[in-house]
């Protein structure tokens, strides 16, 4: 049984931690629901074993290991699509990468397309590497990447210059268009 005083550090822990897991959680799962449900299912089970873990040293990698390990799961599984950014909007339509209001329209709908080109070649890449691009997306460094991935540093290193490389191979076709097009 939990006191007080943990239940409000566990309370405060979770408010800091839980948007970044969410974002996280939905750059896999490309559905908002389901990736708070995931990050829910999560912070459950590790906060139901909060005795064995010591939260504030550790609680940031095993929960997002828990998150990457069910996403992985669930798209080994559902064969869910994942995105470099993240989730599409409500309406369906991507979260621009750039403020669409500063650019021209001919540049809204290249980055559109620069969009839809990153997920169709994420793609390309297996679960695990996708995961550690969003994870290093996220700023995390190749220990918390391997933490999180359950896999070395050295492998989550591999893992992000591999999945970097393929997605350059994948998007060299689009590079030549645009070279194409800047001597038209």
């Amino acid at each position: 049984m939990l006191t007080n005083e943990q239940r409000q550090r566990f309370g405060a822990w979770v408010a800091a931690v839980g948007p970044r897991a969410v974002a996280y959680a939905r750059s896999l799962v490309h559905d908002e629901s389901r990736a708070d449900d995931v990050v829910q299912e999560c912070f459950y089970r590790l906060l139901r074993r909060a005795d064995a873990y010591d939260l504030e040293r550790d609680g940031v990698k095993i929960l997002f290991k828990a998150i990457s390990n069910l996403c992985i799961n669930q798209a080994t599984r559902e064969k869910a699509l994942l995105s470099l950014n993240s989730a599409p909007q409500a309406d369906g339509e991507p979260v621009p990468i750039a403020d669409p209001v500063a650019l021209r329209p001919e540049q809204i709908l290249q980055h559109r397309e620069l969009e839809q080109a990153i997920r169709d070649a994420l793609q390309v890449l297996s679960p695990l590497q996708r995961a550690a691009i969003e994870l290093r997306a996220l700023g995390m460094s190749k220990e918390e990447i391997g933490d999180a991935l359950g896999v070395s540093a050295t492998n989550a290193g591999v893992l992000v210059h591999r999945g970097r490389q393929a997605l350059a191979r994948e998007l060299e076709s689009l590079r030549s268009v645009a070279d194409f097009d800047e001597k038209v």
